[in-house]
């Protein structure tokens, strides 16, 4: 756990859906309607520190999201985004 990461102390009631590896927050300043997050559930600092098995449950909650926002909010179209360092 980190004092400075915002989701190492995620509010439970603000979680869509959690497994194993991964859970996932809508985004608290949305770029658009439907912004979800999906976070492993260990500390990482970015996609690249994530195991195999990480990786492959954020590409498989991808799905179940995207179930999500097209149910909850019609989308036509999606973005996947992944933020590399502070840079990005």
């Amino acid at each position: 756990m980190s004092d400075d990461c915002p989701f190492c102390d995620v509010d439970e009631s603000q979680v869509v859906f959690r497994d194993e590896w991964v859970f996932a927050v809508w985004d608290r300043y949305p770029v658009s309607d439907g912004h979800l997050l999906i976070i492993t559930t260990r500390h990482v600092a970015d996609w690249f520190e994530a195991s195999d098995a990480e990786q492959q449950a954020v590409l498989k909650a991808l799905e179940r999201g995207r179930q999500i926002i097209r149910d909850r909010y019609s989308a036509d179209g999606f973005n996947i985004g992944i933020n590399v360092g502070e840079a990005a």
